[in-house]
């Protein structure tokens, strides 16, 4: 997962990205909740980890502006000293999905960041996707439409997983590159853009048949699902 860490502690900072990249995390690291907002649109955070006391700009103020901007949709866990039983009500009534309490303990983070990412996508981790009409096995590695098997390469597989894993997200092209080529050495967006066009047509993605893969300039690609009123 590509996770946001928001603390004004360097230290503690350090040790949370250490433990989260030992599980094969992508961490980045903001000091202060203003600088953090400057650049969440840039990038597709999985879960964000908020310290609620930091100077000028706190967790609370954070997560009140998380809310005001429908187009935003991260889940927040609250990183926090505060342990009382009216301070946990706080956070929770404000819209975080979950808290961590200070000092941080490694196995607890751990598992609290999995089982929100499992609440708040479902898809993430299981071996077969079922959205009609497509079917995508994790295991067999193969795509398939109304029961017909559709011929990917093991890129176009993985980025086809990768987006109905996240479907409605707007993942930027950064993102995509990092998930499914790891950012290989020599490719750049373009790559992306080549595939997007591939799986496009070899899914026959399209409006008419309930699906949308747009292109959002300068930042990068979202999978919908429509619904139409007929239905």
């Amino acid at each position: 997962m590509h996770i946001a860490i928001v603390d004004d502690d360097p230290d503690i900072a350090a040790l949370l990205m250490l433990w989260l990249e030992e599980e094969g995390h992508e961490c980045v690291h903001y000091s202060s909740g203003q600088d953090f907002i400057r650049n969440v649109r840039s990038k597709n955070f999985d879960i964000i980890l908020l310290d609620w006391i930091m100077p000028e700009f706190d967790g609370e103020q954070t997560l009140n502006w998380l809310n005001s901007h429908d187009d935003i949709d991260i889940p927040v866990i609250f990183v926090t000293q505060k342990t009382t039983e009216d301070d946990v009500a706080k956070i929770l009534t404000l819209g975080a999905d979950d808290y961590i309490t200070k000092p941080v303990r490694h196995k607890e983070m751990i598992a609290r960041i999995n089982a929100v990412a499992r609440r708040t996508n479902p898809n993430s981790d299981v071996a077969v996707i079922e959205l009609s009409p497509y079917r995508i096995d994790s295991t067999s590695r193969e795509v398939s439409i109304d029961g017909e098997q559709i011929k990917l390469t093991e890129k176009e597989f993985k980025l086809v997983q990768f987006l109905f894993k996240n479907v409605g997200r707007l993942l930027s092209r950064d993102h995509i590159l990092s998930a499914v080529w790891g950012y290989d050495l020599g490719l750049n967006t373009r790559t992306v853009d080549t595939h997007m066009s591939r799986i496009r047509k070899k899914l026959d993605i399209d409006p008419d048949k309930g699906w949308r893969l747009s292109s959002i300039y300068h930042q990068g690609y979202r999978l919908e699902h429509l619904v139409h009123s007929s239905e």
